[in-house]
């Protein structure tokens, strides 16, 4: 007899679906409350700041499904990792754009008026590709409050067009994008009598306070949200639905362990849950199974996130024993920052000779910054991940 086919609903390394979304009902509503207005013809803009891992992507892609089937809109969610230049960024609106409408039946007027600046790519030509001219481009992109309300007047059936720019962490290196960016906002509130237009952007905090230092009139613009760690009865009833869905039950001890090292990280949250499942045999999800689970999930974090990192010289026994010390007493602490001075108590005469040289490797491979406050021997992690995954070290070899 065949074993039963089982199918994880978790989601490691990979925006959650917005069926299996949880959490964030505050955000949510403050967020949805100005769908209305959008659809009345007034743009609005929004703006998600969060660390990574914190599920940014994913609150952006259960808005976006919201915007979709209960405000009739068009949504496009643009993917923005690692561009750097507003010329492609617009290239890559409109693109997601069309590829949005293409199914609708009033589309082939819109396609027809682009015919000579598009192409389908792909098998069969599933894919559109938008190429415009670079003086068309330059126009579009000067004008582009006016191009994408034309575009939406040409939407038959709906009611807006809602668009995502996840990740502008690169954009916001300059002041380009802060300028062309309000200039594009300032322009659709006040040159432009309808337009049923949303934005939202999303990135990392102290990317977003450089869109504040190149153009100190641009925040003004957004409804800002900054994504903390999720509570732990979010989490909880996070587990319980889940497991749910495939017929498990969890044990209290377990909910609860696997509740505390999930530590209010969304990414830890799925690794977690996703390891468990799999770890499971009986459909009950006792404290050991948990355990197990939390270990191997602290092992994917390593293999994924860290262990890139990690050169043969970070690997010595004392900087490995650092990094446990500090990861036990920070993880618990969103963006806790520390210094010599905070561990003196627990180092021994080996790691505190090699302290600051640990330090200065760790900050060369982009695993510990100078805290944001600036101040000198102050230092903090760069992903709340690291943390976390030499906490679960210490777990793991505490039950060897």
């Amino acid at each position: 007899m065949m074993n039963q086919i089982k199918e994880s609903l978790f989601q490691p390394g990979q925006p959650v679906s917005p069926d299996r979304f949880k959490g964030r009902e505050d955000i949510i509503n403050e967020i949805v409350k100005y769908f209305p207005s959008i659809n009345s013809g007034n743009p609005q803009h929004f703006f998600i700041t969060g660390k990574r891992g914190i599920g940014k992507t994913s609150l952006a892609k259960f808005i976006s499904d919201v915007a979709n089937k209960n405000y009739s809109m068009i949504t496009a969610h643009i993917m923005n990792d690692g561009v750097h230049n507003i010329n492609e960024l617009v290239i890559q609106i409109i693109e997601r754009i069309l590829n949005s409408i293409k199914s609708e039946k009033w589309s082939e007027k819109i396609f027809d008026l682009l015919r000579g600046n598009i192409e389908s790519v792909g098998f069969g030509g599933l894919n559109v590709k938008f190429k415009p001219s670079n003086d068309e481009l330059e126009n579009i992109k000067d004008n582009f409050a006016f191009y994408l309300c034309d575009l939406v007047n040409h939407f038959k059936d709906k009611d807006g067009l809602f668009i995502i720019i996840d990740d502008i962490n690169g954009l916001s290196d300059t002041p380009e994008f802060a300028n062309w960016y309000k200039s594009f906002a300032d322009t659709m509130a006040t040159s432009i009598d309808n337009a049923p237009i949303g934005m939202m952007l999303t990135c990392y905090p102290e990317k977003f306070a450089k869109l504040y230092e190149h153009n100190q009139s641009i925040t003004r613009i957004f409804h800002t949200h900054e994504l903390l760690g999720l509570s732990d009865n979010e989490i909880k009833i996070f587990y319980t639905d889940i497991f749910s869905m495939n017929n498990i039950a969890i044990e209290k001890s377990a909910l609860a362990n696997m509740t505390k090292y999930s530590l209010g990280m969304p990414t830890m949250m799925q690794e977690i849950g996703d390891a468990t499942f799999w770890n499971d045999t009986d459909n009950y999800i006792d404290y050991n199974d948990s355990l197990i689970g939390v270990i191997e999930a602290g092992k994917r974090i390593g293999l994924k996130y860290l262990q890139p990192l990690i050169d043969k010289k970070i690997r010595s026994e004392n900087y490995l024993s650092l990094f446990k010390k500090i990861g036990k007493e920070l993880a618990a602490t969103p963006n806790a920052t520390f210094t010599k001075k905070t561990f003196s108590d627990v180092l021994n005469e080996s790691e505190s000779k090699v302290f600051n040289d640990f330090i200065g490797r760790a900050k060369k491979l982009g695993i510990i910054e100078l805290a944001s406050s600036k101040k000198q021997g102050e230092y903090q992690f760069t992903n709340q991940l690291y943390p976390i995954y030499f906490l679960i070290q210490t777990i793991r070899e505490d039950n060897l």
